[in-house]
């Protein structure tokens, strides 16, 4: 919603001065402002009909408990119709996702024109409090859930502990990959469903050492377009420190192939590995990227690539920061996949604090390393949790960024850039500036968790947000190249 006020009119001007406008974001989750609790976690998905969905965790039901339950709204046109987002776009009353009485953690959301789904860890079974994996569903945009949860394990009585659940689909193919120590150490586990979730598959083990030897954790997944190839990335420390391996199934996950290890060019388990990202153009061309600390105290970005669906990768994985070994910390790297060309992004402190960079690799290859952060000095304040999208011809990556924070109290605000997808070696320069997401005045909240998506030339954002005193979610659409108008600190307010 745009709002607009006029400012006061000295005594004697004749013309009437023109109203300023600034951007209000859409808080959307519902919670009693008597009784408000704290919401975080935020999760988005987005479909092709332009229907969001948004997901948190939250205890409103039992008010500092700790025990928190999984909540969703959702907008069926977008946000709302119109210029921007508006408020009467979104179920009036939060929807609970969870229907046992145990504590939930981690959730992972899912979204298609089929419906929406979410799998996390649960604690109901057992005397031990064991986490398992459940799963619920809504075919109706969101509106209700199963009234049962559905366990995705064979272990009713919590014998072991499930962790890190992802989940992802085609149509009502459904898969679930996690981490289980149900063998000893942890081993890589995967459900699917072919049904939309009504019915689920036995797990499949995914990790190919012997059961139990060695941690295996933190899986990602993706699958093909035809459903047929899944793909699976992990952290493996079968042979000391962390490794990166990969497996995958030309089955629909039946069955899965020996495993590779993926970041060679140092010694199997010399060096740590960690935060492995995995992604595909859904055809035959597969990147994983992750942080590895093989050049000494500090991480860099390294990439690994497959042009055949997995079957054969690079001996060596390759660096893709590109300042001095080892450094200065460049974490976290996310990865966007089209054809045989990949966009890759990482937080980098090279220069003090964190910068966001960026590179693009063709055939494996990488392109020049650019800072995608222009609208300050490089080094001059933290920009954190950088997210990457793109549209048929934009590449947009946003982050949450502490330039406005002079008092240095952990205050960020939400910006993003973009590039031709055509030609990504051209972001918007420094004297064009980032381009704010957010609307609350400059530097004075939190803002964590941030989310986006883009549809028909719009970005979608949504953050959890501590501007009034707890922390909730909120919501902002964005037309490509625009930006939100936070209103000056001394007019108006959200």
């Amino acid at each position: 919603m745009r709002l607009r006020w006029l400012p006061l009119v000295m005594l004697g001007c004749s013309s009437e001065p023109e109203p300023i406008d600034y951007t209000v974001d859409i808080r959307v989750d519902r919670a009693d402002p008597a009784r408000d609790p704290d919401s975080f976690g935020t999760q988005m998905c987005v479909t092709a009909d332009g229907t969001v969905y948004v997901m948190w965790l939250d205890d409103r039901e039992d008010i500092g408990s700790e025990e928190y339950d999984i909540y969703l709204n959702r907008s069926v046109n977008r946000g709302g119709e119109g210029e921007a987002p508006t408020d009467d776009a979104w179920l009036p009353a939060a929807v609970k996702v969870n229907q046992g009485d145990g504590r939930v953690f981690d959730p992972n959301l899912y979204c298609n024109e089929t419906g929406v789904y979410v799998v996390w860890e649960d604690d109901r079974d057992g005397l031990l409090k064991n986490h398992q994996i459940y799963f619920n569903k809504s075919d109706d945009k969101g509106e209700t859930f199963l009234a049962e949860d559905i366990l995705l394990e064979i272990d009713p009585d919590g014998m072991s502990m499930s962790l890190g659940p992802k989940i992802t689909g085609d149509g009502k193919d459904l898969y679930v990959t996690w981490y289980d120590n149900l063998n000893g150490a942890y081993d890589i586990l995967m459900s699917s469903s072919g049904d939309g979730g009504e019915s689920w598959r036995d797990p499949v083990r995914v990790d190919s050492d012997q059961p139990g030897s060695a941690y295996s954790a933190r899986p990602e997944i993706a699958i093909s377009d035809n459903t047929q190839d899944i793909w699976i990335t992990w952290e493996d420390s079968r042979d000391g420190k962390a490794d990166i391996y990969f497996a995958r199934s030309d089955s629909g996950g039946t069955t899965f192939k020996d495993d590779d290890r993926l970041d060679g060019g140092d010694d199997k388990g010399s060096a740590d590995s960690f935060e492995p990202e995995l992604c595909t153009d859904g055809q035959a061309n597969v990147y994983v990227v992750w942080h590895d600390a093989r050049s000494g105290q500090f991480r860099d970005v390294f990439m690994n690539y497959s042009a055949n669906k997995g079957a054969n990768w690079l001996t060596n994985a390759v660096r893709l920061d590109n300042d001095a070994p080892g450094f200065a910390n460049s974490l976290f790297p996310k990865c966007l996949a089209d054809g045989t060309e990949a966009h890759v992004i990482w937080q980098d402190n090279r220069a003090g604090n964190y910068d966001v960079f960026y590179r693009n690799l063709k055939d494996g290859i990488p392109g020049d390393e650019l800072r995608a952060d222009l609208g300050t000095p490089e080094g001059f304040s933290n920009s954190l949790e950088a997210q990457i999208a793109r549209t048929d011809d934009k590449l947009i990556v946003a982050w949450e960024d502490g330039r406005a924070d002079a008092g240095e109290d952990g205050y960020d605000d939400l910006y993003y850039n973009l590039a031709d997808i055509f030609s990504p070696d051209d972001w918007r320069g420094e004297d064009d500036g980032d381009l704010r997401i957010d609307s609350m005045y400059d530097g004075q909240s939190y803002k964590v968790d941030l989310q986006i998506a883009v549809l028909g030339g719009q970005i979608y954002a949504a953050w959890t947000d501590g501007r009034n005193g707890n922390s909730d979610i909120f919501f902002q659409r964005l037309t490509i190249g625009e930006a939100a108008k936070p209103p000056p600190l001394e007019e108006g307010g959200q």
